[in-house]
């Protein structure tokens, strides 16, 4: 199949090798039926170059259409994982306040329970002092019943 290139070297080629005309520095003499035959020829081939170029400018249109299809999903898709990432942060941070919060109350409660335990035992060992004095105060008092008697 012939180029466009091969018959633009081959017009080139008779045109340099064509006569000059006669009393004319710049026109020259050339073969009309061979220029006609080129010119037969380029434009036979010419819409082949067309298809050709149509064809590839139709993938570049596709591929193009491809990249910034695929260009956008992975945008999507990283946003998605920004907002996702972003709401994880959050939903730790409210964990790390939630959690902060729960220590915070388990330590008051703590010292509730260990106030009232320690009171509860003062007031056990207080009462029974005072059993134990009550009953010394009886044992006392039966020993000095003994003596008098």
């Amino acid at each position: 199949m012939e180029t466009i290139d091969m018959l633009l070297n081959e017009i080139e080629s008779e045109i340099l090798k064509a006569k000059r005309a006669t009393f004319s520095a710049t026109d020259i003499v050339v073969n009309r039926q061979v220029m006609l035959d080129l010119i037969t020829r380029f434009r036979a081939s010419y819409p082949v170059v067309l298809k050709e170029a149509e064809q590839i400018k139709k993938e570049r249109d596709d591929i193009l259409s491809k990249a910034e299809a695929y260009a956008n999903k992975t945008m999507d898709a990283a946003e998605d994982q920004a907002r996702a990432m972003i709401a994880e942060t959050e939903i730790v941070r409210k964990a790390g306040i939630e959690a902060e919060a729960m220590r915070a109350e388990a330590e008051e409660n703590y010292r509730k329970m260990d106030y009232e335990a320690r009171s509860l035992a003062f007031n056990i060992l207080d009462n029974a002092e005072k059993t134990i004095k009550e009953g010394l105060g009886v044992i006392n008092d039966r020993k000095r019943k003994l003596i008098q008697e």
